[in-house]
């Protein structure tokens, strides 16, 4: 069927690639917490100048008679804060350690949002020089307001001194005395005098009150948690975009379904995920094979009609050598005659299930020329009446794999196959163990076991590689599907408890 995938879920990449993502998670909460402590308010201070409101147009040259004229007037005072006037007179205060600009870069002010008073936000690095910069700007434009109030006062003052004493003068010098329309100016202008004199005494610097400087200390914590809560959420974003990005790249079979898309051969049947003492009784013989190995076993003999048949997985760990011996179990106890050839030499895992690794003989020495195959030939007895043939992998020398002769190898699969109903070879995955490549073409089907989350590229180089050698692939057996349903396991455990008490029995005999 060859069809492509669906797109893979984002909950699931993220379980598949759980410690990677955890680990984006875990980083990005960090990142936001240390930019947050390194960059945060920990270090700001803030103050706050309440303004009078100037009623009178003879103390600042200006009268405020609406809302928004006073808003104006806020903003103008705020950057007047951060003049360098203002700027200048708390640096001489602080002892000039910091440089205008740097205190310009350090020193914000602005309208408060009711629009009443400045807000000075100082933040030099360090709260406690914060706090001191602010108080000593908030005292800088205290002092430069008031002496900005007092020239803009004085100067009015001189200026009506100047007329008052200029019309007493023309008043003399004209002779004619003071008439009551030149005594009602001297009069008004007197007036203003004072009122001038009062109004600039009472506006001083401008300043209802202030609030010192404090650091923002309270809502450090409160700025950890929201910043990280925000790198948790960030994080988890960029794990499932990453885990997703990485499980579309690389896509696994998640289930028989997936694995129906990807291959025109048949599924042989679905092998469910076992526990942990269900599966030691795999490796136990007299036990009866599971449920769906007996499935496997039925549809494969209807399958490959010719009895010999390779079984190899996709990688090491995708269940095998248990196929091999589950199927052969299975086959014996239909009263087939059953022989099991045990190809992966170098691991010899099929030969340790039957407690025949240590045999010299086995398909080594047939490899190289030094045993035949009926010397070789072991007689495994499953229960009362019921056995099946095993060639184990023998002894070999290290680097005897380099010296197998292929055409030995399929002579004896010849030969092998003459006197069996079925013939299962337990052959390593070919990229591991290429010297048992012979056997691929010499069989009449391969089946092609496949673990759950399996690399589709894997499988689809497993597949390549098999039909490139001249192999046919007979069907696949996806194992680890799923947990045993409570039938299955109670059905186990019963037969586990009848003959649980017996165990295989080698029988070390040449021939067939």
């Amino acid at each position: 069927m060859n069809e492509p995938l669906p797109a893979p879920n984002i909950l699931g990449a993220l379980w598949r690639y759980r410690l990677s993502s955890l680990g984006i998670v875990v980083g990005t909460v960090l990142v936001s917490v240390i930019v947050a402590l390194t960059v945060g308010s920990a270090g700001v201070a803030e103050a706050r100048i309440v303004l009078k409101a100037p009623d009178s147009a003879q103390a600042l040259g200006f009268e405020v008679t609406s809302e928004s004229g006073f808003v104006r007037y806020v903003n103008q005072r705020a950057l007047f804060v951060t003049s360098d006037r203002t700027l200048g007179t708390a640096r001489e205060r602080l002892g000039g350690q910091e440089t205008i600009k740097e205190l310009r870069e350090a020193v914000t002010a602005s309208a408060s949002d009711n629009g009443d008073s400045i807000l000075v936000r100082v933040d030099i690095g360090d709260a406690e020089r914060s706090t001191e910069i602010a108080n000593a700007v908030v005292t800088a434009y205290q002092r430069e307001s008031r002496a900005e109030v007092s020239a803009a006062a004085d100067s009015t003052l001189k200026a009506l001194r100047n007329r008052r004493e200029q019309l007493v003068a023309d008043i003399a010098e004209s002779g004619s005395g003071v008439d009551s329309a030149s005594s009602r100016t001297i009069s008004e202008l007197d007036q203003r005098i004072t009122d001038i004199r009062i109004a600039s005494g009472q506006f001083g610097d401008g300043v209802s009150f202030v609030d010192k400087a404090v650091t923002d200390s309270s809502g450090v914590i409160t700025a950890l948690l929201r910043d990280a809560v925000v790198g948790f959420a960030v994080g988890v974003l960029l794990a499932a975009t990453v885990a997703w990005a990485r499980a579309d790249r690389n896509r696994r079979v998640r289930d028989a379904a997936d694995l129906a898309r990807l291959s025109d051969e048949p599924l042989l049947g679905e092998v469910e995920a076992l526990g942990e003492g269900e599966t030691a009784r795999l490796h136990n013989l007299v036990v009866p094979p599971l449920g769906s190995y007996r499935l496997v076993s039925s549809v494969l003999r209807n399958t490959v009609r010719g009895g010999l048949v390779a079984v190899t997985g996709v990688s090491a760990g995708d269940g095998a050598t248990t196929t091999v011996l589950q199927v052969a179990g299975a086959a014996a106890r239909d009263g087939l005659r059953v022989l099991v050839v045990d190809a992966a030499v170098r691991t010899r895992e099929l030969s340790h299930n039957v407690a025949l690794q240590n045999d010299w003989y086995g398909m080594a020495p047939i490899a190289t020329g030094a045993a035949t195959v009926h010397a070789s030939t072991r007689v495994i007895e499953v229960g009362p009446g019921i056995e099946f043939r095993v060639i184990p992998a023998g002894r070999a020398s290290e680097g005897a794999p380099d010296y197998f002769r292929s055409s030995l190898l399929r002579r004896a699969m010849v030969e092998a196959r003459g006197g069996y109903d079925l013939v299962l070879v337990d052959l390593p995955p070919l990229e591991s163990a290429p010297e048992v490549s012979a056997l691929v073409p010499a069989a009449d089907g391969v089946v092609l076991t496949v673990r759950k989350e399996r690399s589709v590229a894997a499988l689809r180089r497993a597949r390549e590689r098999i039909e490139l050698l001249g192999g046919k692939i007979a069907g696949y057996v996806f194992t680890f599907a799923s947990q045993s349903s409570p039938t299955t396991a109670q059905h186990n455990e019963q037969q586990g408890e009848t003959s649980g008490r017996v165990s295989a029995t080698t029988v070390h005999r040449g021939g067939q």
